[in-house]
């Protein structure tokens, strides 16, 4: 057993040293297949994107003013219905109010009539004082006349006494107008501080009179009505909203790394889903003083003059804005992925090249670079984790991709904010 395994393991060993071996063939990697776009230095303009809601920019809850009752809905308003400023929209029952105007016109009116008696009064007894004062005169000249022959032994005791009397009474007459003078200006400030008292209760009763009245403090439209005729309301209830849609506001949120290149004035472009096909334009109206350090946003208002648009953006819309920034002359814009590192590779000859690049602005999915890359170069998509500075490429069957020219600065009737980026290091 033991020699046939030894002859079966010789001839093994024969045929294996007779077997010719076969050609060798020198392998040689494949290119990598990459996909490319050829750039092409233009004008771009920077653009913000943010959502928010329409909503009007004037917003009015209008509210009875009075306890009253509802009297009438004017010319049949409903949401929906146009108003003007100063239309009067909701008619409440006045006769109450009517009534203590009357009354209080009428105290008003007794006040004036008190007024002018005390005038006449008054005008009275400045005559009457001038009378005393002519009557005070004469007796006074009297008693001196008399008084003279008295001491001249002519005229009696009894006419010394008798002049002297006259004299005191015409003396303490005078006086007394006087005093009733006097007392004529406190009586006037009190009966003009009463009257004063009585106009103002009757200027607030007129005014509560206006208030069953309710009108539109503006033009707008009526956006919900809360009340029917024969409701009670009272003051602070709510009766009717009224918007003006001619400006809309649109709130919305922004990086805070665009925040000095937001101005007021900005101008804008506005589009919403819900309304497809339809474009609406814009500016920024003003900007929040500072940025959410939770968010890391900011809030910038939009403002819609619905009189020049085509079509009106309705309140309520959720919409998107693309806010203009400024506009990059001569720009290299590249997609965000094919950069890593500060580095992309460019095809040259068949063979992938590194240049290296700075990014200056982000615009979503792409950005604009300076640096080592050039107009017409073909940049370099796919595969960039298998690519090394000398690497073999290859590109599709097909003609590589080539990123489109946009027209140099999205050109339309919006002015930009100019920038200019060289693209060279």
């Amino acid at each position: 057993m033991a020699l046939l395994l030894s002859i079966g393991g010789a001839l093994a060993a024969a045929l294996i040293a007779l077997r010719k071996e076969p050609p060798r063939r020198e392998v040689t990697a494949l290119p990598v297949l990459v996909d490319t776009e050829v750039l092409h230095a233009c004008d771009v303009t920077e653009q913000f994107i943010g959502y928010g809601t329409a909503q009007p920019v004037r917003r009015a809850n209008l509210a009875a003013e009075v306890p009253a009752t509802v009297v009438e809905r004017v010319g049949d308003i409903r949401a929906g219905s146009a108003v003007a400023e100063g239309q009067v929209l909701i008619r409440l029952d006045s006769r109450e109010y009517h009534i203590a105007l009357d009354g209080a016109t009428a105290r008003v009116e007794s006040q004036e009539a008190a007024l002018a008696e005390l005038a006449v009064e008054e005008l009275n007894l400045h005559a009457m004082m001038k009378t005393a004062e002519q009557e005070l005169r004469i007796a006074r000249d009297e008693k001196a006349r008399v008084t003279g022959l008295f001491e001249q032994g002519v005229a009696a005791k009894k006419e010394y006494d008798f002049a002297s009397l006259a004299y005191q009474q015409a003396r303490r007459m005078l006086q007394g107008y006087e005093r009733e003078v006097a007392k004529m200006a406190p009586r006037r400030l009190n009966l003009e501080a009463t009257k004063r008292s009585y106009e103002a209760d009757a200027a607030l009763t007129l005014l509560n009179v206006e208030r069953c009245e309710i009108r539109a403090p503006w033009g707008g439209q009526i956006d919900q009505m809360l009340v029917e005729a024969g409701d009670r309301v009272g003051p602070g209830t709510p009766v009717l909203t009224l918007i003006d849609s001619s400006h809309i506001e649109i709130p919305i949120e922004l990086p805070a790394a665009s925040y000095d290149r937001v101005r007021v004035g900005t101008p804008c472009k506005i589009v919403s889903e819900s309304a497809a096909g339809s474009l609406w334009t814009g500016e920024v109206a003003r900007v929040a003083p500072a940025a959410d350090e939770q968010t890391r946003t900011f809030a910038a208002y939009i403002i819609v003059d619905n009189t020049r648009q085509s079509r009106p953006l309705v309140p309520g819309t959720f919409a998107r804005a693309e806010v203009r920034g400024l506009l990059h002359l001569d720009a290299i814009v590249i997609p965000r992925s094919a950069c890593r590192n500060g580095q992309v590779f460019v095809v040259e000859d068949g063979v992938a090249r590194r240049r290296v690049v700075t990014p200056k602005r982000y615009l979503e999915e792409r950005m604009i670079v300076s640096g080592e890359l050039h107009d017409a170069d073909r940049l370099i998509l796919s595969h960039l984790d298998r690519l090394i500075d000398g690497t073999l490429v290859r590109l599709p069957a097909l003609t590589a991709t080539s990123s489109p020219k946009p027209p140099p600065g999205q050109q339309d009737d919006i002015p930009h904010e100019k920038e200019a980026y060289s693209s060279s290091p």
